[in-house]
């Protein structure tokens, strides 16, 4: 049972470390340092812990490695923690029902997986103070990538939230306040955002259904830190969850990763929906400013959120600067792949012609 130890509880989100068969010493300094400052109760690491098929080729005992060292940080400080599932979990080629077989396995993890619907991990943890349950936290597998872009929460999985959420409500006699994590975010992010010309100072083009569209972040929503250096990759289709959070107001907040360059919050409807940068020193991500979430959790049954920078956690220097260095230059999707290559082609285009020009009038 998880309980108040303060006046607070607090929830640390790591999202997206995306690690290989070893993992970055600098993913690791970043959450040690994050766990020795915030002393969190819970740990919830919020899918893409893990990736590589090449790597992996469904080696479990190479898995079973990679999860022992992300999770150690947390492990040896006794911090109890849980997962929900992203998508590139199971390209490793162990499936996620596999991987949360090998999760169970480890000391201090709680995680649970809600029987007969769809997606694995799915759960709802009870936070209590003396015998009164003050918090529920929901982890919901938003699942993985379609042949075009990405799948949304299943309506069986939003039928377990509303029954759940009930069942609560009909025992104690009232709303439980709720936190959600999960992995792919909300299309009502989309409500956080401004919509302004491609030439706009700090503008991030929109791909697949917000193709060609430009976004940047509405500062009189969301929270004066934030950033976003790419565009929300939001579900194809709006499956109605958010609604589903709406309809009796106790879920506070949602909070996610999947877009790595991205860390910011604000209030859609009453709600705080919040984006996680990306942990990982494997994989693309915001630089220096790559964090974790807390989610600080109050008795009065109010909460508050703020992210955690390596650059203030560690400082500015790296151990591995040349794979730093690389990442930071590595496109965030293949949308962003293709256009840096047609960007790349056309320059190299418009140099042939001008050397053409320069050789016909001067040669």
């Amino acid at each position: 049972m998880l309980n108040f130890k303060k006046d607070t509880f607090k929830i640390m989100q790591i999202a997206d470390t995306q690690e290989g068969r070893r993992v970055s010493p600098d993913t690791l300094d970043l959450i040690n340092a994050a766990l020795d400052r915030e002393n969190p109760d819970l740990v919830v690491y919020s899918g893409d812990q893990i990736w590589g098929k090449t790597a992996f080729r469904g080696d479990k005992n190479a898995v079973t490695k990679t999860l022992d060292a992300l999770t150690k940080p947390v492990r040896k400080r006794n911090i109890p923690f849980t997962i929900c599932f992203g998508n590139h979990d199971r390209q490793v080629g162990l499936s996620n029902t596999e991987q949360f077989e090998i999760y169970k396995s480890f000391d201090g993890f709680i995680g649970e997986n809600a029987d007969g619907i769809d997606g694995v991990a799915n759960h709802c943890i009870e936070i209590w103070d003396n015998n009164e349950v003050k918090f529920l936290l929901y982890l919901i597998d938003s699942h993985t990538s379609l042949e075009i872009g990405y799948d949304n929460v299943h309506e069986n999985q939003i039928e377990w939230y509303r029954q759940t959420r009930d069942s609560y409500e009909k025992k104690y006699g009232r709303l439980i306040p709720s936190i959600v994590i999960q992995h792919i975010p909300l299309c009502e992010i989309f409500e956080l955002l401004t919509e302004v010309k491609k030439n706009t100072k700090g503008a991030v083009r929109g791909f697949r259904t917000h193709a060609n569209r430009f976004y940047v972040i509405n500062k009189d929503k969301c929270n004066a830190e934030g950033f976003m250096k790419e565009s929300p990759a939001d579900p194809q289709v709006n499956s109605g969850e958010f609604a589903a959070f709406k309809e009796k107001g106790e879920v506070l907040g949602v909070y996610f990763g999947h877009d790595h360059n991205n860390s910011f919050n604000g209030s859609v409807d009453g709600i705080d929906l919040g984006y996680t940068q990306g942990a990982g020193f494997h994989v693309y991500g915001p630089g220096k400013d790559r964090g974790v979430r807390i989610i600080e959790l109050n008795k009065n049954g109010t909460h508050s959120t703020y992210d955690l920078r390596f650059k203030n956690l560690v400082g500015n220097k790296v151990k591995e600067p040349f794979r730093y260095a690389m990442f930071q230059i590595m496109p965030t999707n293949m949308f962003d792949a293709v256009h840096r290559a047609i960007k790349f082609f056309l320059a190299l285009g418009a140099i042939a012609i001008a050397v053409i020009l320069l050789v016909f009038f001067f040669g």
